[in-house]
């Protein structure tokens, strides 16, 4: 019999967070309803032993995959290929899930015949155990089977569909051969945006199920590190610029894509101009990505030329984020 879910976790060097995450699928609720492939991308440390314990003790939950370095996005490819389970998602490896919540969602999925599915996760800081709790947006009917075009251009929903909340039908994946990038970061926003562009319906579910660790410097959405890999952010920009452009289908779901795109275009131009404390290599980093922007799609060009106007204002006048930050905080207390 084949399982319901099928949940891809990447691995690299996680052997102090993996038990955690492991331990949150080792229920017997799961056993042959549940595939979690662990992907060892390369590790160096003990989280392939940690993985192969689990598998040992729980052959009808765990899946090892042990494969060369390649990436959040290779382990991610690797566990989609070997994913037989009706409905698919992506949990990393020093991240864990709500177990009660996991099982109430696989109690929906055994029945549910929708392309998407939309959950809640929570936020842990690591370094203080505090947690934020992320709920539906407030005009969402939970378990109401939405036609995806009808809501995708909700601005409440977008921070809702995201790769800590999304389960999505393995077989649409599939079909439409959905692939990310390997070898680089923010492949998480290639991947939302591929998956849920192919969803015709998707139904909200009020169930916790993602625990996010937060508080990480290493994260990738720290400052620092988006100046240091602008080059991979690039290269993940460019890939969907590419998507979007080649995206054949009109309508609300094109529209979806282009806005979602433009966020990310606007991102790539903070880091360049706002974010990078050399001001001149910024500048002459955004300038050349806004010429291959508009070479490759004026109507996104179009779309970003106000974030780039402002930001290059910025830029000249030596305000960086944080001291853009101060002085709107300034502002909101005045």
């Amino acid at each position: 019999m084949k399982p319901v879910l099928s949940v891809a976790v990447a691995c690299y060097n996680v052997e102090n967070y993996l038990n955690k995450g492991l331990s949150s699928y080792s229920d017997e609720r799961f056993k042959n309803r549940l595939e979690v492939i662990v992907v060892n991308d390369g590790s160096k440390d003990s989280t392939l032993e940690i993985a192969r314990e689990y598998e040992n003790k729980y052959p009808e939950i765990f899946k090892i995959i042990d494969k060369e370095n390649g990436g959040h996005g290779s382990a991610v490819n690797a566990a989609l290929d070997a994913a037989e389970g009706k409905y698919f998602r992506i949990i990393d490896g020093d991240d864990w899930v709500n177990t009660d919540g996991l099982e109430k969602a696989l109690s929906f999925m055994e029945t549910a015949d929708c392309d998407m599915i939309i959950d809640c996760k929570r936020e842990v800081d690591m370094k203080t155990g505090d947690s934020v709790f992320f709920p539906l947006p407030v005009d969402i009917t939970p378990d109401r089977e939405y036609n995806f075009s009808e809501i995708c251009n909700n601005e409440s929903v977008f921070p809702n569909i995201m790769i800590h909340t999304a389960t999505v039908k393995t077989s649409l994946l599939k079909e439409n051969r959905v692939r990310v990038l390997e070898g680089v970061f923010y492949e998480d926003i290639e991947y939302i945006i591929k998956a849920s562009v192919r969803a015709k319906t998707v139904v909200f579910k009020d169930i916790e199920v993602y625990q996010y660790l937060v508080g990480n410097d290493n994260q990738s959405v720290s400052l620092k590190n988006y100046v240091k890999r602008y080059s991979q952010h690039s290269l993940v920009t460019n890939e969907l610029i590419r998507f979007a452009g080649e995206f054949g289908e009109k309508g609300a779901v094109r529209d979806y894509l282009y806005k979602r795109v433009a966020l990310l275009i606007n991102t790539n131009i903070n880091i360049s101009l706002l974010y990078n404390e050399n001001r001149k290599e910024g500048k002459a980093l955004a300038k050349q990505f806004r010429q291959s922007l508009k070479n490759k799609n004026p109507e996104l060009f179009n779309a970003t030329k106000n974030r780039y106007f402002s930001a290059s204002v910025l830029n000249f006048l030596g305000i960086d984020y944080n001291k853009l930050t101060k002085i709107k905080n300034k502002l909101r207390r005045s």
